[in-house]
């Protein structure tokens, strides 16, 4: 009950309500309606600061106020209602600061490199590049990246964009359509010399997410220079054409091919940039 308290206080301060409002809410919504020493008394909040938060949480819409022959009371408006009304007054902020935004703010020039860092905002970036398409993507990735961006690359086919999708991995949506399985050098030893599992994002062929997702780092650049989204394209039909490749000729042949000559051992383990193993 303790941790639940906590959460709900954390919470209510992340919705913009101090620490005495948060906390005398609580005590309002568990408590019923109460005067204002009860109110302090149950809520731990002094009583000579009990009416000002009270008087604040009514201004604000979180309770209201009664006044009764034994004197006035106080009560919480429901979680429910609350909440409806916090959400349809964030909407309305954000739509009108979008408004104003992009009316006064810059597009961005085609050079610029847009960094990120941290899972939670890489992860926001390329579903975001995913679900502004609106003729194609062209996309390598890794299983664990996939499963995050699956529903956003489906609902992205199902509005008419052309996927092209070179996998990392051994499972994808038949809804997804044709996927390119990346068996023709093993995924390990591509990570073995990347030191990352490298995704790429391309956008309707304007702009392009280069980046690594894993559970220890995550990190991403986002551009649309287009010398940099050609880069990007032609680096995911390449691993197109060798995909096919191997499904054409067997995997034996390739990694004897590869194997076999220093130079391109070098190239595919990455031994000529992290020397040998």
């Amino acid at each position: 009950m303790v941790d639940r308290r906590e959460a709900a206080l954390r919470h209510l301060q992340a919705l913009g309500f101090s620490s005495y409002e948060a906390r005398v809410y609580l005590a309002l919504l568990h408590g019923g309606r109460l005067k204002g020493y009860e109110a302090a008394k149950r809520s731990g909040v002094p009583r000579s600061m009990v009416y000002q938060v009270l008087g604040r949480l009514v201004d604000r819409g979180a309770a209201y106020r009664v006044e009764e022959g034994e004197g006035t009371f106080y009560g919480a408006v429901s979680q429910e209602e609350l909440l409806a009304r916090l959400e349809a007054e964030a909407r309305e902020r954000f739509a009108r600061a979008r408004e104003s935004l992009i009316q006064i703010a810059p597009e961005r020039p085609a050079e610029a490199i847009w960094r990120v860092k941290g899972a939670a905002r890489t992860l926001a970036e390329a579903r975001a590049l995913v679900e502004g398409a609106g003729r194609a993507l062209t996309l390598s990735l890794w299983q664990n990246q996939l499963d995050a961006l699956q529903e956003a690359l489906k609902a992205a086919r199902a509005r008419g964009v052309d996927l092209r999708l070179v996998l990392f991995g051994e499972r994808a949506d038949p809804a997804l359509g044709r996927v390119y399985y990346h068996h023709f050098v093993d995924p390990k030893v591509v990570e073995g010399r990347l030191r990352a599992r490298l995704f790429v994002v391309v956008r309707d062929h304007e702009e392009v997410m280069v980046g690594n997702l894993t559970e220890s780092e995550a990190w991403a650049v986002r551009t649309r220079d287009p010398a940099l989204v050609l880069v990007a394209e032609e680096y995911v039909r390449h691993d197109v054409v060798l995909a096919e490749m191997t499904l054409a000729y067997g995997v034996e042949k390739l990694t004897a091919l590869w194997t076999a000559r220093e130079d391109l051992r070098q190239m595919v383990t990455g031994e000529e940039v992290h020397g040998p193993a």
